[in-house]
């Protein structure tokens, strides 16, 4: 069987899942941002990949490259842009990448087009890309939908009580930033590139109810972290990734029915 990544692919092999088999073309979108000490500034375009990756593999889709590059990081959902290897694009700049990307995807001649976010920071410039690029290729004569979703849109309360089980104060979501669930969905998808001996277990930082430009950077613990993954586990890792795998695919085969 060919393989599910478009980079692996030769152009007519390429062009004959698109023609003859009507693939959906799932574009990953991450950041290069610190992720704490214990973490590779990659983690959120690794997980986008792999997330699509997996999506493809169940609905006969093909992964295009990665748009790694996402949106700058804040303070108070991913840290801030002051941390050596935090590397983000102008919204302008992130809005025209991904458009012109999709754009490009549907004058390949495909009609199923999935973009697979796994940064905050990138929601809603990724909206605004989304909704030019169908404009776009409506104009052109191209009758492709666009599919947009954070892949940790929803995790279910079980879920949750999981992974927080045991813990008298649980961080939450808000604070998860190179907490328990990306440290443990990494010890299960890239367990090499994740070193437990160096989370650091630090006080969940107090933010206010407001940002500051130029940002604070005194407001995040010193790793970048913004909870501590001390706790996570590849067990927890499966049970998040495997839920969201199935989150992924099921979106993929309500709106384009395979």
């Amino acid at each position: 069987m060919p393989s599910v990544m478009m980079s692996e692919l030769s152009w007519d092999t390429y062009q004959r899942q698109l023609r003859e088999e009507d693939a959906i073309v799932i574009v990953p979108v991450g950041a290069v941002e610190q992720h704490g000490y214990h973490l590779p500034l990659g983690t959120d375009s690794l997980m986008a990949s792999y997330m699509a990756r997996r999506a493809a593999e169940n609905v006969g889709g093909i992964v295009a490259e990665p748009v790694a590059y996402g949106a700058r990081s804040q303070v108070r959902t991913g840290g801030g842009p002051h941390r050596c290897g935090t590397t983000s694009l102008n919204a302008e700049t992130l809005i025209a990448v991904v458009h012109d990307v999709l754009v490009e995807i549907g004058r390949h001649g495909a009609r199923k087009i999935a973009v697979i976010d796994s940064h905050f920071e990138n929601r809603f410039f990724l909206d605004e890309a989304c909704h030019r690029a169908q404009q776009t290729l409506a104009l052109r004569g191209h009758d492709a939908r666009i599919l947009k979703m954070l892949y940790a849109e929803r995790i279910e309360p079980e879920t949750m009580d999981a992974v927080y089980a045991g813990m008298d104060n649980p961080p939450g979501l808000d604070l998860e930033h190179g907490g328990i669930l990306e440290t443990a969905m990494m010890l299960y998808c890239y367990p090499d590139l994740v070193d437990m001996s160096r989370i650091a277990d630090e006080t969940p930082p107090g933010f206010p109810p407001y940002d500051l430009f130029p940002v604070e950077p005194a407001w995040v613990p010193e790793s970048g972290c913004l909870s501590s993954g001390k706790t996570a586990s590849r067990e927890i890792g499966e049970m998040l990734v495997e839920e969201f795998v199935t989150h992924v695919t099921d979106s993929l085969r309500k709106e384009f029915r395979r």
